[in-house]
Formats: structure tokens, sequence, C-alpha cells
């Protein structure tokens, strides 16, 4: 995701505070475009212009408000730039104005972030500016391990009726593991009804051997959900060579130097979305029952996670003898 006013790509990680920094960087962008249509559309080429002009702002209108914002019929913006400053203060604040009640928003929710060409964020022609030395390539990263706890717990251990936004694809995943589970089990085939997997969380053992079925080749790897894919595949990070490396666990030191970088003054620190409210502890505990040879090929998943961004093991894992045991197990 590349803002070239600011001279700032940024690779979006989920399960490392990606609503945050999407938004941020949608906040960024929006404020692009309103510097645009104040200056007659000089920064963007005409067709592009062209586009924007002939949005249908009373759908989006429509859809802020499904999405829980509320904007009375006597506040409804005219113009492009009205909606567009409303919309502003919906990601900066959760609210059309300070009249109106606190809502978290995903804009990746809604449609009309994608809906035409200048907000889809791809600003770059030429992909080696990105590499000057005035352009800033960050990303935020977190320990390899408990990333995949949170993923674990928000995607698949909580179910349908307990999400706020319906996830149908994580859904079908809980339902995959499940029948895997029936299925290894002997479970004969007749027993095995359409909705005996139907309120079924997976176990995290379960879970893990599921996503580790394929990661033997780089191809398995590509092929992932993106909310377990390590970094060195989803951000390609050898590749780009990230001179803003954030991480999570000092998360709030890290986006203030984000923010300095980005000249982004205007932005509350305490804005975070969707915080998780677990400890490191909490996270631990999902690995204390894990099999050595497990564990050991979720290291050989995550290796150069773990190397580029200088994370241990044994921060999650308390098993002196175990990369020992790693070395010796054929699954490595």
């Amino acid at each position: 995701m590349v803002l070239k006013s600011r001279s700032l790509m940024y690779c979006p990680v989920p399960k490392v505070a990606t609503k945050t920094l999407l938004t941020v960087m949608l906040y960024m962008h929006v404020n692009d475009i309103i510097d645009n249509l104040e200056h007659n559309w000089t920064n963007t080429d005409a067709g592009r212009a062209q586009v924007e002009k002939r949005i249908n702002i009373g759908s989006y209108v429509h859809e802020l408000r499904q999405h829980g914002i509320a904007i009375p019929k006597t506040e409804e913006p005219k113009s492009l730039a009205g909606f567009l400053r409303m919309y502003l203060n919906a990601l900066r604040f959760g609210s059309i104005n300070e009249t109106h009640s606190t809502r978290s928003l995903n804009p990746w929710r809604l449609s009309f972030t994608f809906a035409f060409p200048y907000l889809r964020l791809r600003g770059l022609h030429n992909l080696a500016d990105i590499f000057s030395p005035s352009f800033t390539r960050a990303i935020f990263v977190r320990h390899p391990f408990e990333r995949l706890a949170s993923a674990y717990k928000e995607r698949i251990a909580t179910l349908k009726k307990d999400r706020i936004q319906p996830e149908p694809e994580y859904d079908a995943i809980r339902d995959a593991i499940c029948r895997k589970r029936m299925w290894s089990r002997r479970i004969q085939k007749p027993l095995l009804k359409k909705d005996s997997c139907k309120g079924s969380v997976p176990s995290f053992e379960d879970f893990v051997r599921y996503i580790l079925i394929g990661t033997h080749t780089p191809t398995g790897i590509t092929r992932m959900d993106y909310h377990w894919q390590p970094y060195s595949s989803i951000c390609q990070a050898c590749k780009f060579k990230y001179n803003f490396i954030g991480k999570y666990e000092m998360f709030n030191d890290h986006f203030n130097s984000f923010r300095e970088i980005a000249n982004l003054s205007d932005w509350n620190i305490e804005k975070r979305n969707g915080p998780s409210g677990l400890t490191t502890y909490d996270y631990q505990k999902f690995y204390s029952e894990l099999p050595d040879d497990l564990i050991c090929q979720l290291i050989r998943l995550y290796d150069q996670d773990f190397r580029l961004f200088k994370y241990r093991v044994d921060d999650y894992i308390n098993r002196p003898t175990l990369l020992e045991n790693c070395n010796q197990l054929k699954t490595l």
C-alpha cells in the first residue's frame, strides 16, 4: 500500500494492529483526495477525476449508516468534498461529529473503499520509486507464535453468533478442520451428518495441524490464509528491505515514530481498533500442550520471521531441549 504524496509504503500484516494502521493510511489518502479537489484536480489525471466526480454519494452514505455511523437527514453531504470530510471524521473519531455516538469503523468492510481507482492506493507507476532513499518502506510485526494464537482465537475459536460481522470463509475453515478430525478418528460416513460440525470449535492443536498441510513447499506457503501466512511471504521482507520496522510489543512508541515519518500530527494515539485484551501469558497457554513435532514444524514455517525480526522461540515455548529435538525429528 503506497502513498506517493508522503513517500510511504506500508505492508499490512493481519493480526498486527492492521485495522488501526490501514485506517490511518486511508485517512491520509482521503486527505490527499480532498487536497486534489481543492486544487481543481491538478494532482490527478483526468480519467480518475471523471470517475470520482460520478460517484453515488447517496449509496455511500447509506452504506455508512448500515455500518452503524449515525448520519441525520439534515447532515447528508451534497458533494464529494462534503462526503469525504464527513468520512474523515468517521475514520478519525468513529462518528461524523461530536454530537453523535462513537462507533468503531472498519473501512475495509465498506465497498466504496475500493469503488474507484484513486481510492485503491495504487499511486506508483514505477515500482523502483519505493527503493529511493526518500521513501519509507514500513512494516509492523509481532511474535509469530502470538500472532498465530491470536488468529486462532479471533478467526477460528470465535463462532459466527459471537462475531460483529459474518466471516463465512472462517466458518468454512472451522468446518473443514472438524471434518478432517472426525475422519481421522475413523468416524463412519453415515454418522458424519451435514450438521455434525455445527457450533464445534476445533482445538488449537487441530487448527495447527490443519494450517501446516502443504507448508513443506514454497507454493503451499503462498496459498496460506494471510492471517497466519509468514511475514517473509506476505510482505516479501527480503525483497523490499523495510527501513521502518514497528513492533506490536512496543506499538505506542513505534506508532508515534510512524506518525512523525508520515507527517500525521492530527491522529490520536489512543484511537486503536480492536485490541483483544489477552496477555502474553494467555497466548503462551495455547502452546503448552502442543506436541514437539508440531512446534518444530511451526518453527520451520516461521523460521525467517524469527530471524529477520529477532524474535525468540523460547519466549513462548518453555522446553529447554526442544530445539535439539527439532533437529532430530523427520518432520523438519
